[in-house]
């Protein structure tokens, strides 16, 4: 039987961030450094009755505070946050070892030094980062049960969503059955296939920018890490570790995949519209394609279709590029809208033409789309120091062909297009059915 570890995710509520400190000025400092980065909601207490009070009427996220307060000079106030189970960031102007040592037992997720004014942006970011991890998936393979444990709450308490497995087998069920895990930390030596192979059968199925692996071990072999990395690992850590170091090196792995995955959107999107551009839609288009030639069940082909605004030219010439722009990008956010809960990827495929990808759609089912999409069009109006004006948009549909290329595919729904224009403009025209506007 699988041993499953879930954190179940939170409410979509915005958090509550907890200051308890009592220096008025840099309370305030925290409040807007904290503000700035985002949006929570911030209590601001600077005693420990105050925090009692504030934590007995409110659910907190996390909490940041310093570690003597004027009713509570000897740390009280870490262990009502602990025995309250609050996330907590220790925010002081000095920090004792043994916290320094122990901080994870205490349910400290960090403690930062006020070392100078760029201490308080550093509380700021790791609130932030905190918050942010609930976002992201980890995995833990390891068949020990302790040590399993054990990670599996430290990890949670850094507000990540955990998974646990005992075996490699079982991780691998685990991540075919829940595709948002990010992250792997996996044991070394394991019943059924050590780390070097799961890491191995992971990393053929996620490259290194979809899926971060940690491997761990207790063993003495220094040779161990380089295996791992050789084997696909992403980094590595013997035990017994720090808590401190294993932090950071998760937190480093996530921030990784996050800038992996800006420069991945940045690649793959238009700068103007934010919509899929031409060559992200055409990779998209293209797995489609492949997957209908390999594998065919009848009916739901799908559909490829251009949208282009009708006389674009003319409203660059009359009111201005800087209007053509907002044009765009306003015609994109409805397309982007409908799309979406429709599950139909929409692209800029450049100037004032979009393409749609309609996956596991009929053409009736493609062109309904279409009317509901140059509908909201029509009812936008835009204004501009000529006066408010509307705009109208064309369209073409095809039914794809199990077969063709997509070059042949988007040629077909050009063809339609064209002849939408031919035909008067501000309407749809597909190789099967033909309405126009009403």
């Amino acid at each position: 039987m699988l041993d499953l570890s879930i954190q179940e995710g939170a409410p979509k509520v915005k958090p509550v961030v907890l200051v308890v400190e009592d220096s008025p000025a840099l309370s305030r400092l925290l409040r807007r450094s904290i503000s700035a980065k985002l949006s929570c909601s911030i209590i601001e207490c600077k005693s420990h009755a105050e925090a009692v009070a504030a934590i007995s009427a409110t659910p907190v996220t996390v909490a940041v505070t310093g570690l003597n307060l004027p009713d509570a000079p000897s740390g009280q106030i870490l262990h009502l946050l602990s025995e309250n189970k609050i996330p907590t960031i220790l925010f002081s102007a000095s920090v004792v070892e043994d916290l320094v040592h122990n901080y994870a037992s205490r349910r400290l997720i960090d403690y930062i030094v006020k070392d100078g004014p760029g201490a308080v942006d550093r509380v700021a970011v790791t609130v932030c980062r905190v918050i942010d991890n609930g976002s992201t998936s980890v995995l833990v393979v390891d068949d020990m049960t302790a040590a399993r444990s054990e990670l599996v709450s430290f990890l949670r308490r850094q507000n990540f969503r955990v998974f646990a497995a005992r075996t490699g087998r079982d991780a691998l069920q685990i991540l075919s059955e829940n595709p948002g895990v990010e992250i792997v930390v996996t044991d070394y030596f394991m019943p059924d296939m050590d780390g070097f192979e799961l890491t191995k059968q992971v990393r053929r199925r996620y490259a290194s920018d979809r899926m971060r692996i940690i491997g761990v071990s207790a063993s003495g072999d220094r040779h161990l890490s380089a295996s791992f990395l050789k084997a696909g690992a992403s980094d590595f850590i013997y035990r017994p570790f720090l808590p401190e170091e294993l932090q950071c090196r998760i937190d480093n792995n996530v921030e990784t995949l996050l800038q992996l995955k800006r420069l991945r959107y940045l690649a793959e999107r238009d700068p103007l519209t934010s919509l899929y551009n031409r060559r992200a839609f055409f990779e998209r288009a293209e797995a489609h394609l492949r997957s209908l030639t390999l594998a065919q069940a009848g009916g739901k082909t799908g559909a490829v279709a251009i949208v282009d605004i009708d006389h674009f030219k003319s409203i660059n010439d009359n009111y201005g590029h800087e209007i053509g722009d907002i044009v765009l990008k306003t015609l994109a956010a409805t397309f982007q809208e409908l799309s979406h809960s429709e599950e139909v990827v929409t692209s800029r495929l450049g100037g004032e033409e979009f393409a749609f990808l309609m996956r596991n759609h009929t053409l009736a089912q493609g062109t309904s789309i279409l009317e509901r999409m140059l509908s909201g069009i029509r009812e936008i109006r835009f204004a501009s120091t000529k006066g408010d004006f509307t705009v109208t948009a064309s369209a073409g549909i095809v039914e794809i062909e199990v077969g063709e290329s997509l070059d042949n595919q988007l040629n077909a729904a050009d063809q339609m297009l064209y002849l939408a224009k031919k035909l008067g403009r501000n309407q749809i025209c597909s190789n099967l059915l033909f309405r126009p506007s009403e």
